[in-house]
């Protein structure tokens, strides 16, 4: 590729080709950020993508024109053909490939922009990169490329358009600013059609039926999380608990914040001194009725609540759940659970889950205050009281419990101590003793497996029944959206304690943690993540359930809209019947004289139209007139005709053309040349269209 030497830059406006240059480019840009958009797409293609396209950028800028070698090109076309096989060979994926070789074809137009059919065909490249980065499961940054892109694409076509008009102007003429061409009133027409162009595709958008099949859109990136495999070794949250990706949110049904209860994953029964394990894993399948999973019936007296859960995919096939929950809904075709109760998904999920949660609190009655001896049945002693600790541990769950009378509070006594006599802590420094006696009579600081792990322990060590539990506390409450928002970070581990009536009260002996001092743009990350999360759930996950969902709200609205209706035309009825022959007359009178207003106003034989439009308006108006009348004489105009090639077409026809030519550049002054056709140009367009007329009466 060589450039020509240095070639000073002209002063004044900017003219409409290098205009139309500039939009191309920023066109291809705004396209080529939506690729980028997706994170799997390769970083290198990004950066040679973005480099390639700010050099283009820079000829157009400094006017430098470009003259490519053709065997550059050439040698070039050959080899990206060549890597897209290789691509295609070696990433497995032909989206990704397809992605790839559309940078390419995107800067090798780039860098050939001369007519504006080379433009158009940018555009076309342009929008299959769109097409691309949307199968590709982009998110919500896609979205703001799409808005660009879509607004930068109509604007560049109706450019194009001009341009093609441009281009058949005579050679002779000078060129004309981007200002000229385009004036304010056609800019402001633009901008409107861009927005105008947002609903009826959105109507289509909410119309068109939904196919959840997921054609284009690969495995999302999962997110490996600790706690939640049939065994958990001691100390593995630490890692999870510094990761602020995100991993649910969770909305309630009535939009308040209020209580935030955790979000239940598995429970472990046996601890081996350095590691918990679920020896209780057998599942058997819940039952449905209708579209909800029956988990325990008979659950639903007293307070009730329900929330939709938004699960991000996490590498478990564990469903997380809330309260005491009595009936779950989601789109999944099976549900099981173990004997602990924890529910499972039949696979892992490559994809959000999303499922409705109907529960009632998890709270501790009189009866429960005030119990002192608990009979436990045969399988909650075999799994929930063995304790093999150190005797110094057990003398230390005596020494809290023993001067407590009742079960509740002992539980309370173990859990005050944990939460008062330690220090909550990330960092814990490797030891060679068993976990929990380094924990407890030594560092003194810790995380909430420690605590939990602790805490389960010293219950079974004075004959209470307990267990440790993972799963998630309640998150941030993101004010703008109604929800809550949970991150790996807020990974925890708690206890349950086994209470008479098979219940499982909830205790958390970890203290609170300290402030992580990243809340400075806790308001601004709200709106983004809200934003986010609409995107996703109501454009790229919309579903045909949704579509029923809203075809139903409509139809019940358009019920009482009907309704509505029929009470206003009953009202209009007797208001009528009320009124005047006279008010009907003169409402006649005046609905006839709008109708033969805008039929005399946009009919053939007033000039009325002419002059209250623009100059390039009216003298279009004019000059199709002209050749409606010339081809009914036998002289059409053809499409790749010039105005001024017809006029000396009809001129070599051998009839007289003076008021031909004085129309046909009447027109052109006014349509090409920024000309103000005048009152006086009005009479004189009638007056020459007179004798065109007279002269072409007969062939």
């Amino acid at each position: 590729m060589r450039s020509s030497g240095s070639i000073p830059r002209r002063k004044g406006p900017m003219s409409f080709d290098k205009g139309a240059r500039l939009l191309s480019h920023l066109t291809a840009l705004a396209c080529f950020s939506a690729l980028i958009t997706h994170d799997q797409f390769a970083w290198a293609w990004s950066a040679a993508g973005l480099g390639l396209i700010l050099i283009s950028f820079y000829f157009v800028l400094t006017e430098h024109p470009v003259r490519p070698s053709p065997h550059f090109w050439r040698g070039a076309s050959l080899l990206f053909c060549l890597i897209f096989l290789i691509d295609l060979r070696f990433a497995g994926a032909l989206l990704a490939a397809c992605m790839h070789f559309l940078v390419y074809l995107m800067v090798y137009r780039l860098f050939h922009l001369e007519r504006s059919k080379d433009h158009l065909q940018l555009y076309l490249i342009c929008f299959l990169q769109l097409l691309a980065a949307a199968g590709a499961g982009s998110g919500f940054g896609y979205a703001l490329s799409f808005i660009f892109s879509a607004a930068l694409l109509i604007w560049g076509l109706v450019v194009q358009h001009l341009k093609r008009e441009e281009e058949s102007r005579p050679a002779a003429l000078p060129a004309r600013s981007f200002r000229s061409v385009i004036p304010f009133s056609l800019m402001m027409s633009i901008h409107l059609l861009s927005v105008g162009a947002l609903f009826p595709t959105l109507l289509i958008f909410f119309l068109l039926p939904r196919i959840g099949i997921g054609l284009f859109q690969g495995k999302q990136a999962s997110q490996k999380i600790s706690g939640f495999s049939e065994k958990v070794d001691l100390g593995s949250m630490g890692a999870v608990k510094r990761d602020l990706s995100l991993v649910m949110r969770v909305v309630p049904s009535d939009g308040t914040k209020g209580a935030a209860p955790y979000l239940r994953g598995m429970s472990f029964d046996a601890y081996n001194g350095t590691a918990w394990k679920n020896t209780l894993s057998q599942k058997a399948p819940l039952p449905r009725f209708d579209r909800t999973f029956e988990i325990s019936p008979g659950r639903l007296a007293g307070d009730v609540f329900r929330k939709t859960i938004f699960l991000e995919p996490i590498e478990t096939a564990v469903l997380f759940t809330v309260g005491r929950p009595a009936g779950i809904q989601g789109n999944f075709p099976s549900l099981l659970r173990d004997r602990p109760g924890t529910l499972y998904l039949p696979s892992i999920p490559i994809q959000r889950t999303e499922y409705e949660i109907t529960a009632t609190p998890e709270l501790p009655s009189e009866g429960d205050r005030e119990v002192r001896r608990i009979d436990y049945p045969p399988d909650v002693r075999e799994h929930y009281l063995s304790a093999e600790v150190s005797p110094r541990i057990v003398a230390l769950a005596h020494g809290i419990a023993d001067p407590y009378p009742t079960v509740y509070q002992k539980v309370e006594a173990i859990e005050r101590h944990l939460q008062t006599g330690y220090t909550y802590s990330l960092e814990v420094a490797p030891s060679a003793r068993p976990p929990l006696e380094e924990f407890l009579f030594f560092q003194k600081r810790g995380y909430c497996e420690y605590y939990a792990s602790a805490m389960v322990m010293m219950l079974r060590s004075v004959g209470i029944a307990a267990r440790l539990v993972t799963g998630f506390l309640p998150g941030e409450w993101n004010e703008p959206g109604r929800y809550y928002l949970i991150r790996q970070s807020d990974a925890h581990a708690w206890v349950e304690v086994y209470f008479p009536g098979g219940r499982w009260l909830t205790f958390d002996p970890t203290p609170s943690a300290p402030p992580s001092g990243v809340a400075l743009l806790n308001a601004v990350a709200a709106y983004v993540d809200w934003m986010r999360f609409k995107w996703d759930r109501y454009v790229l996950r919309y579903s045909l359930r949704d579509q029923f969902a809203i075809l139903e709200g409509t139809r019940s609205r358009m019920g009482h809209f009907s309704e509505e209706i029929g009470d206003w035309i009953a009202l209009m009825k007797r208001s009528v019947e009320k009124a005047s022959l006279l008010a009907l007359a003169a409402a006649g009178a005046v609905t006839a004289s709008i109708i033969l207003f805008y039929r005399w106003r946009w009919s053939g034989c007033g000039w009325y139209r002419m002059q209250g439009k623009s100059s390039k308006r009216g003298a279009t108006v004019v000059y199709e007139r002209m050749l409606r009348l010339l081809a009914k004489r036998g002289f059409p105009k053809r499409d790749d005709q010039t105005p001024w090639e017809f006029v000396r077409s009809i001129e070599r026809g051998g009839r007289p053309i003076d008021a031909v030519r004085i129309l046909t550049e009447l027109y052109c002054e006014a349509r090409f040349g920024g000309k103000t056709f005048t009152s006086d140009d009005v009479r004189q367009a009638e007056q020459l269209f007179v004798r065109i007329k007279s002269t072409f009466q007969s062939r």
